[in-house]
């Protein structure tokens, strides 16, 4: 009898702790921006208890008038000792029409935060994304984040460059630079920073002669600009952009590797803007 109450007590311990866990995994995908349609699939799998399992979506953004499209492929792995699943990385690649000019990356998850399936998609178009990450002794600081796409590492990952503060990339200043209407009530700039920060392509208004015309901007903190864009979506030269301009940047941003480790410990003093992790 009491055998039997003591497998009756166990079974719905584990019960309890793999519902917590589902619902724990349904918070972190909807967290990381997959919404909730992989619930259904996630709840089936973990009912047939494999050590370890993969789902698959696909995204769909919009660019102007076109759309493209990234396929995810979500891992979750059974934890050795318990029933409980954990999310620890998935893989985004950005569809072309032309295989060979896919990209690929391989994002990683901890403690419920890191790059979310939109800021994959901008980091796989090539634009930068701003998060609070962590240094090797667990301290937090804050730095905008892009890939290198001319070089990969070990686990055939896109390098990953970090601008710090120390780099010199003020968002806010930057922006002061360009006749942009919304940056003159603080609301809309608000908006456009927290969207420019996400690696979001941002359409604002350019005030130019008394007249507006509409345009799109994203973040470029390599060259301290933002990148331009007309209505068609096509990028828009600027004399800011010289090569010569270029140049001289390109060898503050060698400087800025070589110190990254002593700005880490120094941005780790610095209070967090928004939750995240490194990729």
């Amino acid at each position: 009898m009491l055998h039997d109450q003591h497998e009756y007590y166990k079974l719905l311990n584990n019960t309890f702790m793999n519902v917590k866990n589902l619902e724990f995994l349904k918070e972190s995908l909807k967290y990381l921006g997959f919404g909730e349609k992989l619930n259904a699939d996630l709840e089936n799998k973990i009912k047939e208890q494999p050590a370890e399992f993969k789902l698959s979506m696909v995204g769909e953004f919009n660019k102007g008038d076109a759309k493209e499209k990234v396929n995810y492929s979500l891992d979750f792995r059974k934890s050795d000792q318990t029933d409980m699943y954990f999310f620890n990385r998935y893989q985004a690649t950005l569809k072309n029409d032309d295989p060979e000019k896919e990209k690929s990356q391989t994002f990683y998850i901890t403690k419920n935060a890191g790059i979310t399936a939109k800021e994959a998609y901008n980091l796989l178009s090539g634009r930068a994304v701003n998060k609070d990450l962590e240094n090797k002794e667990g301290q937090p600081f804050n730095a905008w984040v892009q890939l290198d796409f001319n070089e990969k590492d070990k686990n055939n990952n896109f390098k990953v460059k970090q601008y710090h503060q120390g780099y010199g990339y003020d968002l806010d200043n930057v922006l002061r630079r360009y006749p942009i209407k919304e940056q003159f009530n603080e609301e809309d700039k608000a908006k456009l920073m927290k969207s420019l920060e996400k690696g979001n392509i941002q359409q604002v208004t350019f005030i130019k002669e008394g007249k507006e015309e509409k345009m799109f901007v994203s973040a470029n903190p390599q060259y301290k600009t933002l990148d331009l864009y007309d209505s068609k979506m096509e990028k828009k030269y600027q004399g800011i952009e010289k090569k010569q301009k270029q140049d001289s940047d390109k060898s503050e941003e060698k400087k800025e590797t070589v110190k990254q480790d002593a700005e880490e410990e120094s941005e780790g003093k610095r209070k967090s803007k928004r939750k995240g992790v490194g990729v």
